[in-house]
């Protein structure tokens, strides 16, 4: 056993002690800090923006004569969309096929989703622009473009108390059929 006699070496020993004690009890970074991957983050945007286009659809056009469409409607959550275009509706198929442009001025949406893990991811978005919703559809077939040369997103992704901004503009452009793709500002996600 040894002895300490000065001050400055009980401190210096005193120190070192208890820099050793935190180092061990230190986490690693990764399990610290919880963050939402750009595919993720891409994914649950593009899959937010698909069901608002739906749910504008399905609020103003389902089940509505078809033909020219010309109607300015409140958004699913607040905002006004501006839809023009054309619906037709093949009844020996029972395939709807649209052309059809929304015009979103301050468009909200909220999309809430629950994973396999029991977690929950929400994105919250203000959307401004025009898109397309073109294609054909029916009850087990679907083939829709939504394509936009300039949109402007601005919200939320949030998942197990962490979230991610977005505040940009730019080209959005989203294929549905078998499969689903997104390229939202340069970034492609699909499944």
């Amino acid at each position: 056993m040894f002895t300490i006699n000065n001050s400055r070496s009980r401190s210096v020993c005193v120190l070192v002690c208890f820099l050793i004690l935190i180092m061990s009890c230190k986490k690693e970074e990764s399990d610290t800090v919880n963050s939402i991957s750009d595919n993720n983050f891409y994914m649950m945007i593009g899959t937010s923006l698909i069901n608002c286009y739906v749910d504008i659809y399905n609020q103003n056009l389902a089940g509505k004569p078809t033909g020219s469409q010309n109607i300015t409607a409140d958004g699913p959550m607040g905002g006004t969309v501006f839809i023009t275009g054309t619906t037709t509706y093949d009844d020996t198929h029972g395939i709807t096929t649209t052309d059809l442009l929304f015009d979103l001025y301050n468009l909200n949406y909220t999309y809430t989703y629950t994973d396999n893990g029991g977690k929950t991811w929400q994105t919250q978005l203000n959307i401004i622009g025009s898109t397309t919703y073109s294609g054909s559809f029916s009850s087990d077939y679907t083939s829709v473009n939504h394509q936009s040369e300039n949109l402007q997103i601005h919200g939320t992704v949030s998942y197990d108390g962490t979230s991610r901004m977005i505040d940009s503009n730019g080209p959005v452009n989203i294929n549905r059929s078998n499969n689903t793709s997104v390229n939202i500002f340069g970034h492609v996600v699909s499944w």
